[in-house]
């Protein structure tokens, strides 16, 4: 990647992990940016209520501006994305900052990684960072990695992503059973207590029925001993 990439360019190359870029943005996006364009917010937020906009709503409404919108304006949007992302990983450019002061002290001066100073980079990152975020860095601040190094990122980027939705979706069945096997025991709980409380009754019934026919069987005993 050239260090003069445009966010135009740079989005184009993220369009398809837009949700995940996103999430973790919509209170800025809402607060700071959409509060202070409106004339951005009519134009792709068209009748919606802006304390209701989903994920989906940002992802549809970003996306399309960054291809419509004229170069001056993308490098605008594009930054405002850019910095509100690096805050949520400083730790990230606390990391990329490191690395790259041990290759040149003025590392904004690098024209081109090579495959060895990539490799030295990002094969320490592996245990620290995911994939994904190490990618998403990489293209929004313009690290000058080689094609092919971008190319694997890339696919450990999409496989991390894979791997982390398939987890995610084996967390939610297994939820979804232990939710249902949590309902069965509420359930199955309740009908012991109320059948404990219907044998409970049936026995106090049949204790006051016992001892009236007792009184009863008394009485007639009495009777009988005083009419013979």
């Amino acid at each position: 990647m050239h260090r003069d990439t445009t966010y135009k360019q740079k989005f184009a190359m993220l369009k398809a992990w837009m949700p995940q870029i996103l999430e973790p943005l919509k209170k800025d996006l809402r607060n700071d940016h959409l509060k202070n364009d409106w004339e951005f917010f009519k134009r792709y937020f068209a009748a919606k209520n802006i304390n209701k906009l989903t994920i989906e709503d940002f992802v549809l409404a970003y996306s399309k501006a960054m291809e419509e919108v004229d170069e001056a304006r993308a490098e605008q949007i594009g930054e405002f994305i850019a910095n509100r992302w690096l805050m949520h990983h400083t730790e990230l450019y606390d990391y990329f900052e490191k690395q790259l002061n041990h290759i040149n002290p003025n590392f904004q001066e690098i024209e081109l990684l090579s495959d060895e100073q990539s490799k030295q980079i990002l094969d320490p990152a592996y245990s620290e960072f995911s994939p994904f975020n190490l990618y998403v860095f990489a293209v929004l601040n313009s690290v000058v990695f080689p094609e092919n190094v971008y190319a694997d990122l890339h696919k450990k980027a999409d496989q991390a992503l894979k791997t982390a939705h398939a987890q995610e979706e084996a967390d939610q069945q297994l939820r979804s059973i232990e939710e249902v096997k949590t309902s069965y025991q509420q359930q199955l709980a309740r009908l012991q207590d109320k059948y404990e409380k219907k044998l409970s009754g049936l026995q106090k019934k049949y204790t006051t029925d016992v001892e009236g026919l007792k009184k009863q069987i008394s009485q007639l005993q009495r009777k009988l001993s005083g009419s013979v």
